[in-house]
């Protein structure tokens, strides 16, 4: 009977702690660093360029790995002023700099007893002396953490360090000569790298097999003598001709996107899905699992033990509409298709 009440003790602990898991994650700037010398700038403007600004990605928390929207307790912008002032020398320069975040997403996957830790972060810092901008420093980068134990913290600690270190560095920089900008177009700075981008100024696309996002985006593609097979209105194999002129079989880890009869498709972990163009995005509806441990308490019916008890399904491949990253071809999931 004892040990009978200690589970059932154990289950409602749990229970509990289930129910007060934390409805977020903050996610906010620390710095207790030295003071940058010889630093130029003495004030920062933030722009948030971000598509979707009510968070900065998901992570995981509490027993149940329970997936919570990551958001700043403080606004970013406040964060970035104080930030400034405990990094700012006594004597800073006497220049403002406008700190514009285009991406900042975290993503934390659980899968073969390890955790993935993820973090997407694009931003520019420009100086704003006078009626036009003038690039100092950009930044586009990936953040990966895995472990066997907990990686949030880990990649909550990694992201603040690259951001501390980018803006840090920034502060002793001369802007970039010939990097003249308004402000209307550091607004609308996805649409200019995009008219620079061949594929994105083209709705007629080359035939052929592209190994890399490098040679999609040029419409250079790697293979131009293929073929491919459809099962059920989906491609199931693709071949084409290798530098000796013969057929061979083409994994899908060797693709990145193929063109057939001037419709684009490209290649996931799952298959290959075509890629629909809108508003100068590419999308696609396709395939992902679900990493994270979607836990639920559950009401045991056994007259002998009616405890509730937590029931942790195994992730399970789901649907989601997808979209190209323009500046590195990687995969943004939109939504899920419910």
């Amino acid at each position: 009977m004892k040990q009978n009440h200690i589970v059932t003790s154990l289950f409602l602990l749990l229970s509990l702690a289930s129910l007060a898991q934390d409805k977020v994650k903050y996610f906010d700037l620390e710095y207790n660093g030295s003071r940058v010398e010889n630093c130029k700038y003495n004030s920062i403007k933030f722009l948030d360029s971000r598509e979707d600004t009510s968070n900065f990605g998901s992570l995981r928390v509490g027993v149940l790995d329970k997936e919570v929207n990551v958001v700043s307790k403080e606004s970013f912008d406040t964060q970035l002023g104080v930030l400034l002032t405990k990094m700012s020398g006594e004597i800073p320069g006497n220049s403002p700099i406008l700190f514009q975040l285009r991406r900042l997403k975290f993503v934390e996957k659980a899968e073969a007893g390890k955790g993935f830790g993820y973090c997407f972060f694009r931003a520019s810092i420009f100086s704003s002396l006078g009626p036009n901008y003038k690039l100092i420093s950009a930044i586009d980068t990936f953040m990966i953490v895995e472990s066997k134990k907990e990686v949030t913290k880990q990649i909550i600690d990694y992201a603040n360090r690259t951001i501390v270190n980018f803006i840090s560095s920034a502060l002793v920089k001369e802007p970039i000569a010939n990097s003249n900008f308004s402000f209307n177009e550091i607004v609308k700075i996805d649409s200019i790298e995009k008219a620079k981008i061949k594929v994105y100024t083209t709705d007629e696309y080359v035939n052929g097999i592209y190994r890399t996002f490098e040679s999609f985006k040029e419409q250079t593609p790697d293979y131009t003598l293929f073929s491919i097979t459809f099962e059920d209105g989906e491609i199931s194999e693709i071949k084409a001709k290798n530098d000796k002129n013969r057929l061979r079989i083409i994994s899908s880890e060797e693709v990145y996107a193929i063109v057939n009869n001037g419709k684009p498709y490209i290649s996931a972990e799952f298959g290959y899905y075509p890629l629909v163009k809108n508003n100068n995005d590419f999308y696609f509806i396709g395939d992902d699992k679900v990493n994270y441990i979607k836990a639920q308490v559950v009401k045991s019916n056994s007259i002998f033990n009616p405890t509730e008890y937590v029931y942790t399904p195994l992730p399970i491949t789901t649907q989601f509409e997808i979209k190209i990253d323009h500046m590195n071809g990687k995969f943004m999931r939109v939504k899920e298709i419910k």
